[in-house]
């Protein structure tokens, strides 16, 4: 069977404004088991607080991304992010990620592209926004 790869995402395919797509995902034990390591798994460690949240929410952020904006083409770099939480995700929660371009410039020769990601959780609360930098390769 002959299948061909989808395309790579090019500079010329964003359009500032534009809704790039959306990932709802669940905050499960397996999503936060990795972060035990770190946190540990007794409140008195640092398990379920603040800190573990606020990592949660940056890897839905990340992991939204990565699975919307796909595929990209090698190369690019993530040159610079900012993150803001709101209220921190709560396990069993479905998080609902929200992807759109805000804007793309050249600059030096170089292709820049300007992506927010908003999450939120039940009810539409607000749980985070982050504005992520990034040159793009193609």
């Amino acid at each position: 069977m002959n299948t061909v790869a989808p395309r790579a995402i090019t500079f010329d395919d964003f359009v500032p404004g534009a809704l790039l797509g959306e990932r709802t995902e669940l905050v499960s034990d397996a999503l936060a088991g990795p972060w035990q390591r770190i946190f540990g798994t007794r409140p008195e460690d640092g398990a379920a607080g603040g800190a573990e949240a606020a990592s949660l929410a940056v890897v839905l952020m990340m992991r939204a991304y990565l699975a919307v904006v796909a595929p990209r083409p090698p190369g690019n770099v993530h040159a610079r992010q900012a993150f803001s939480l709101q209220a921190p995700p709560r396990r069993g929660e479905a998080v609902r990620s929200v992807v759109t371009c805000l804007d793309k410039e050249l600059r030096r020769g170089r292709r820049y592209v300007e992506l927010q990601v908003q999450g939120s959780g039940d009810g539409g609360r607000p749980l985070y926004s982050a504005r992520l930098s990034l040159i793009w390769a193609a």
